[in-house]
């Protein structure tokens, strides 16, 4: 009896060795948890020598739904598989994973892959030499350096972990991203391979051949190249520098939009475009500011300040640039103050223009007229032009005393921050008070052609009449103050801006 149960146990393990494909057929997992041997060249079992079988040449296993095959694989109690040469996974019609080695445990559906390991799904390729794989999640992770491959662009990171139920890769540590326009470099990234949509935490930078962008925090289409970054938020080209709270960018038009404390810098002509909302064009490096926009130029170690409701600004070439101001236009330097309507800026003309209604204030003196134009040179402002209506007024000291000019065109010069010559030209009327001794003595009433004036810090201290001035000249005492007023005298110095913090006060504020 003995004998004959010896018999039937060498006889079955024969059969087993000789036909797994039999036995494979035969083997079904009662609970469903259990690997199942789908094909194998060759099975052993030997339990003296070790608690696993043996199935070498063509080996096909199944888990819920996972096809895994191999060269060689230890199987143990259909539970646990360790796999050696040419692995693949497949799951559904999607997944692809191939590797040199595998361990894989059906209670935990986790698969361990090392050496040459490859995940493609569809467009998108993963090599890494050590993933893991979560078959009933469908979910890739890797640690110790990967790369991705989809289409055109390449992304490497240390850590990466790929979610395929919904499409989404995340990657941490040394993130970066290359395409053949651009190259995004980012601390933690997350990507979507249908949307083809990067977020990105952390300091991240993208660069190409034309700009580059820097920000903590965003998002960026990579099909349709449009973008949005906060935190820190940079476009830098080869001139402009534009910053702000967020910033939505273009790349295929070259726009760029940035939101709340806007700077946009022109480090070739040292001036920066301020606002809470800028819009920038790269092509023709064009720029609307709005939402309390101010133009900062620095001049003489000092800076120009220009506010209005709107500020259009544009490079004429690779130096010069050109302003337009709308509406409610304020301009501040120390030395100088200005308002009106709207206004430009010319840097190639090196040229000002003051538009409806401007006021113009320089220490002690202010300038009028429908048209008034400024000479802007390399260190100061150089003159002025009142065109039409044109009117000059200085105040004498602290007194109610005003020196007065009328005509139709008024040309200043300054020196040392103050009007130091003016060359009156056509129907002039003046106002100025005679001296002796820096005493008042009287009034000179002069009307005539062309007139040229020169000043000193606080008054007239000269003029010259041409073509038969006829002058009027009253002593002080019989002057009535009151009275001492040309048509057209309009003196507002409440409407001056005092600090640059005042381009967008109200003039109601202002008084």
């Amino acid at each position: 009896m003995m004998f004959k149960m010896k018999a039937i146990y060498w006889i079955g393990l024969i059969c087993l060795i000789v036909s797994p494909k039999l036995w494979a057929q035969t083997r079904v997992p009662p609970d469903g948890k259990l690997i199942e041997v789908k094909h194998a060249t060759n099975l052993s079992y030997d339990k003296g020598k070790m608690d696993a079988k043996l199935l070498t040449g063509n080996v096909v296993c199944e888990h819920e739904g996972a096809v895994l095959s191999c060269d060689t694989a230890y199987l143990y109690d259909d539970k646990r598989m360790k796999a050696r040469g040419h692995i693949s996974i497949v799951k559904g019609d999607s997944i692809f994973v191939t590797g040199n080695k595998l361990d894989y445990e059906s209670t935990t559906k986790l698969a361990v892959l090392e050496g040459s390991v490859r995940c493609i799904e569809k467009d998108m390729v993963l090599t890494t030499e050590y993933l893991t794989f979560d078959v009933s999640k469908s979910v890739a992770n890797y640690y110790n350096g990967g790369k991705i491959v989809n289409k055109e662009n390449i992304l490497v990171s240390k850590n990466g972990h790929y979610y395929s139920k919904t499409k989404d890769l995340a990657f941490h540590y040394d993130v970066e991203l290359t395409n053949p326009d651009y190259k995004m470099k980012s601390d933690t990234l997350r990507y979507n391979t249908v949307s083809k949509i990067s977020y990105f935490l952390g300091p991240s930078l993208i660069t190409s051949k034309d700009d580059y962008i820097y920000c903590e925090n965003g998002w960026y289409d990579t099909e349709k190249e449009i973008s949005r970054f906060s935190r820190n938020a940079l476009l830098v080209t080869k001139q402009q520098k534009l910053r702000g709270d967020s910033l939505v960018y273009d790349r295929k038009l070259k726009i760029g939009k940035a939101y709340n404390h806007v700077q946009l810098i022109d480090t070739s002509q040292k001036s920066i475009l301020y606002g809470n909302y800028i819009e920038y064009h790269q092509k023709g490096a064009k720029a609307w500011a709005t939402q309390q926009p101010i133009y900062a130029r620095i001049i003489d170690n000092d800076t120009l300040f220009l506010g209005a409701d709107t500020l259009f600004h544009t490079d004429v070439d690779s130096v010069h640039n050109f302003l337009n101001a709308y509406r409610h236009v304020k301009l501040f330097k120390k030395d100088m103050q200005a308002i009106c309507d709207s206004a430009t800026f010319s840097t190639k003309d090196s040229l000002i223009q003051l538009y409806r209604f401007p006021f113009l204030w320089s220490q002690n003196s202010q300038a009028s007229a429908k048209h008034i134009s400024l000479v802007v040179g390399n260190k100061t402002i150089k003159s002025f032009r009142l065109e039409n209506n044109a009117f000059l007024i200085n105040r004498v000291d602290s007194s109610d005393m005003y020196s007065q000019t009328s005509a139709k065109t008024i040309d200043g010069f300054l020196r040392q921050d103050t009007i130091r010559k003016a060359i009156v030209k056509s129907n002039s009327e003046m106002y100025y008070f005679v001296k002796n001794k820096g005493k008042i003595m009287a009034l000179n009433k002069t009307v005539c052609d062309d007139v040229t004036i020169y000043f000193t810090k606080v008054d007239v201290q000269q003029a010259t009449f041409i073509q038969k001035p006829n002058s009027t000249i009253t002593p002080i005492k019989d002057v009535n103050l009151k009275e001492v007023r040309l048509k057209g005298f309009n003196w507002q110095p409440e409407k001056k801006p005092r600090s640059r913090y005042d381009l967008h006060v109200t003039e109601a504020k202002l008084k």
